[in-house]
């Protein structure tokens, strides 16, 4: 058995043990996109494309949180960058707090170069003009850390935080979360189902946390770490079974049968 069908075979099981009546188009990909969630998303979610596979972060996301009792939960959640709004995955918010959780499965496998589009570099597409040059000068440094793993790390998971941080810059003057503070997390699947997925996710851990200490460093250097804080890499089983309460008992017995047994 290959790879992806080490990951095909686990999805389709842990589906099983939550659902009686499968339905797949083909392996991995079910006919309704639907039932791929614990229940039925609001009329105006927004599906991904690729929302109906097993291996869908986003039905993962839905799953873990979708049982919140709080009216601030938002799921898609945008956030003004440049022409195209940031969309990360949940958000809650509290009294004095946005927490903002960027939540990952088996996207991790996918090595690749950390690649920003040309806009990244031009500071006249920047909300926040002051801060145009001290980001880009940011980014830099995160290419640069990763020069020589450029084809070894999931680059495309490291350049979408990029976009969440600047849009949680973006967002700080914004009236509704003038004083309130940030926090966001790479909230990832950590079950080791099979040694190469144990490696990949080993791999992510340690590029989650070099790639953290670059935000730390720009934060503060910039004096906005008083206001945002990155906690890098957050294990999906730990806070789920940290926060049962949080998530419900609905939703934490579903995603630990489906995901984690």
């Amino acid at each position: 058995m290959n790879y992806q069908e080490e990951i095909e075979d686990f999805v389709i099981r842990g589906f099983n043990k939550v659902n009686s009546e499968p339905g797949y188009l083909k392996s991995f990909v079910l006919k309704n996109k639907e039932d791929n969630f614990i229940n039925k998303p609001s009329s105006d979610f927004d599906y991904h494309r690729w929302a109906n596979s097993l291996k869908s972060s986003q039905a993962f996301a839905h799953n873990i949180f979708s049982g919140v009792q709080n009216p601030t939960l938002i799921f898609e959640f945008h956030m003004e960058v440049f022409n195209r709004d940031a969309q990360i995955d949940v958000k809650i918010e509290n009294e004095l707090t946005i927490e903002l959780f960027e939540v990952k499965a088996f996207e991790i496998i996918k090595m690749e170069e950390i690649d920003f589009a040309p806009k990244y570099f031009n500071k006249e597409e920047y909300k926040q003009a002051d801060l145009a040059d001290a980001f880009i000068d940011f980014l830099y440094d995160v290419k640069n850390a990763f020069a020589k793993e450029y084809n070894k790390i999931y680059g495309g998971g490291i350049k979408q935080l990029c976009s969440h941080l600047l849009g949680i810059i973006n967002s700080l003057d914004k009236v509704e979360y003038q004083r309130k503070n940030f926090k966001l997390y790479s909230l990832c699947l950590d079950n080791n189902f099979t040694p190469r997925f144990e490696r990949d996710l080993t791999n992510y851990k340690t590029t989650i946390t070099k790639f953290k200490k670059l935000v730390d460093a720009f934060l503060k250097k910039n004096n906005l770490h008083l206001r945002i804080e990155y906690y890098g890499f957050l294990s999906a089983r730990e806070y789920i079974s940290k926060n049962k309460e949080l998530l419900g008992q609905k939703n934490y017995d579903y995603v630990m049968n489906r995901y984690f047994s």
